[in-house]
């Protein structure tokens, strides 16, 4: 899944990025060293207890301490690249900034996050996630378990998410589409519509499942199978992989 983040480029690029929220310890993504990491820019990393927030562009890194009681401004002087960044900042080099491609969960609201960030600033350091968790839902996703109860031999189950909001698939027999809203705080579906095609007993059975599942989805999570989690508050859930990984 991490592989998607990750953009292997001949040339120096000129400004690269960062991120950050409460790292969780996952298997690394694989990569050369000389790759280039370049996530996009602005990008922003935060963390909790206590608050933090960064925000990188091509020219300076800003840190927000304490909900917006303290900020801080620093010129970008260096950046470093060997399977992570690491942004040196400030006129004294007082600001560097770490940033790892591997999921990370945010500590309050367990949010899953593509990158790890880990910043040291006058002898502190702080630790959280970073990048848009919407990079980690992106694309068509082969559904394989209902409630842990897996899927008939040979259905057609998918989920496919875009980058405007619509996420749509097969639901067995019927095709169905349906918007989704990602928040801080989860993943929610709107009003979902379907064909109405009949098939055998047992896939139409199993579609309704799929379906009613789906409509009481909450949250997602990408396990260290890179597979898709997607969960609902009572218990449901959803689990599948990322079509062409």
């Amino acid at each position: 899944m991490l592989k998607q983040l990750i953009a292997p480029v001949t040339a120096l690029i000129t400004a690269l990025s960062l991120a950050g929220c409460s790292p969780m310890s996952n298997k690394p993504a694989d990569y050369a060293t000389s790759d280039i990491i370049s996530p996009s820019l602005p990008f922003k990393a935060q963390g909790n207890e206590p608050a933090w927030q960064l925000t990188i562009t091509a020219s300076h890194l800003e840190l927000v301490q304490g909900y917006g009681q303290k900020s801080q401004q620093f010129t970008l002087v260096e950046q470093r690249q060997a399977g992570r960044v690491v942004i040196t900042a400030g006129d004294k080099k007082e600001l560097t900034a770490a940033l790892t491609p591997n999921i990370c969960h945010d500590s309050m609201t367990g949010m899953p996050y593509p990158w790890q960030a880990e910043v040291t600033v006058a002898g502190k350091t702080l630790q959280g996630c970073g990048g848009n968790p919407l990079e980690l839902l992106l694309g068509e996703w082969q559904i394989e378990d209902i409630n842990g109860e897996g899927i008939i031999d040979s259905s057609h189950l998918t989920i496919t998410f875009d980058d405007k909001g619509q996420v749509y698939g097969s639901a067995t027999c019927n095709r169905y589409g349906s918007s989704y809203e990602l928040t801080g705080e989860g993943l929610t579906f709107g009003h979902s519509l379907a064909t109405k095609m009949a098939c055998p007993e047992a896939l139409m059975n199993q579609e309704q499942k799929f379906l009613e599942t789906f409509n009481e989805i909450s949250q997602f999570d990408i396990n260290e199978n890179g597979a898709l989690i997607l969960k609902s508050h009572n218990g449901k859930t959803l689990r599948g992989y990322l079509l062409g990984q």
